[in-house]
């Protein structure tokens, strides 16, 4: 869903209030918004399949991962299944993700879903009722789930709308605006937390939305970009 019951001009506005330099991005990419899932569950497996991975790979994977649910339908000829419960995904053996190159993540996938499933199948929408800490600080007990998942997930999973991940190119993009001393340095993990930090202080409740822009800006212009 586009959360288009939400005005994107007033959230705009009280952005560029406390960050006026947000101003181009808006211009340049107007009605650009972030999605609300119907599905926390989906995005929360599918997001278990990202790290160190590109968008075809995570796709395939996203698709197999839905195979194990039950049949909705059959359209030209081709399955579409309900995605899978939590307790459906902790009982895949890790050969048949690994028989598909899942890699690593044929182990941390089920292996995330067996502990959700000790906290409860109604654990995930839970996080959704409770403050972005909480969730993020629940997220990151889960062996298997670090900082960055764990912000992906409270956004694109749980509407958390304040959390901001920190892939490379949101990195760039902070470094860019805010951090210029640290150009061509890497993401430590004290450097995620400190720009997680700021960013979300910079943009508020905002800080997903903000998030989207910056990223979208960078994705398509980091190759030539002079400054």
């Amino acid at each position: 869903m586009f959360r288009l019951d939400w005005d994107s001009s007033e959230i705009e506005t009280e952005i560029l209030a406390v960050a006026p330099e947000m101003a181009p991005y808006f211009e340049t990419f107007n009605g650009l918004r972030i999605m609300r899932s119907t599905c926390s569950t989906e995005i929360f497996f599918g997001f278990l399949c990202t790290p160190n991975n590109n968008l075809t790979r995570i796709l395939q994977m996203a698709r197999h991962l839905a195979s194990y649910g039950a049949e909705l339908a059959v359209v030209d000829g081709k399955r579409i299944n309900r995605f899978p419960d939590v307790a459906t995904i902790a009982a895949i053996p890790e050969a048949d993700l690994r028989a598909k190159a899942f890699g690593y993540r044929a182990a941390t996938i089920p292996s995330v879903a067996q502990q959700v499933l000790t906290r409860g199948e109604a654990w995930i929408e839970s996080l959704k009722n409770v403050p972005f800490e909480s969730a993020h600080a629940e997220l990151c007990k889960l062996k298997g789930v670090g900082p960055k998942l764990a912000d992906c997930i409270a956004l694109f999973a749980l509407h958390h709308m304040e959390a901001v991940p920190i892939d490379t190119h949101i990195w760039q993009a902070y470094v860019r605006l805010y951090r210029p001393e640290w150009k061509d340095k890497p993401i430590t993990d004290s450097r995620y937390r400190e720009a997680a930090t700021f960013l979300r202080a910079r943009f508020g409740n905002h800080g997903g939305w903000a998030q989207q822009y910056l990223f979208y800006d960078n994705m398509l212009n980091w190759r030539t970009r002079k400054e």
